[in-house]
């Protein structure tokens, strides 16, 4: 280790080269019960490296690891602070053309090219083909977008047909 970055680095523990004591007390966390440990070893060169590049400080505040990462490098180390997405409760144009094509029944059943027709393809937002309405309509957003509008979606399979069951929650 670099004498100076030695004498920093002891420096901000509260040590001084010249006033080193025979024996100090290192501190360090244990990785597999997450416990707060100490070790009392002698203060050679040997000793001093070893423990210091296994993480061991010799104070306790230097424990937490930002304060040590500042310490070790001389640099503070940034703080990222993440926040959840927000969400937005904007109801997709599919949904909404759903809940109008269908808001005259209680119940809808048919196939995906039959919804297709009672849609207006044309429109953004809208599917141009029934392959892809059955595959946007089955994501976990769009069926939770269509429960908020009332409806709920159901999945059925014939021998000959893939059915969309569409239902209003009352």
């Amino acid at each position: 280790m670099e004498k100076t970055r030695k004498t920093h680095w002891l420096l901000a523990q509260g040590y001084r080269m010249s006033r080193l004591p025979f024996k100090v007390t290192w501190y360090w966390i244990d990785k597999n019960d997450g416990k707060e440990r100490e070790l009392i070893t002698r203060t050679d060169d040997y000793n001093m490296d070893l423990y210091r590049r296994k993480g061991y400080v010799l104070d306790r505040k230097f424990l937490d690891p930002q304060a040590w990462h500042e310490l070790e490098y001389g640099v503070k180390l940034p703080v990222v602070d993440v926040q959840q997405p927000k969400q937005s409760h904007a109801i997709p144009r599919l949904a909404t053309a759903i809940r109008s094509a269908v808001r005259e029944w209680d119940f809808w059943q048919g196939t995906p090219t039959e919804l297709l027709a009672l849609l207006d393809s044309g429109k953004q937002g809208i599917p141009k083909d029934a392959i892809r309405l059955s595959t946007k309509i089955n994501k976990p957003h769009m069926t939770a977008a269509l429960k908020s509008c009332g409806i709920t979606v159901d999945r059925k399979r014939t021998p000959t047909k893939r059915l969309l069951e569409l239902a209003s929650i009352t």
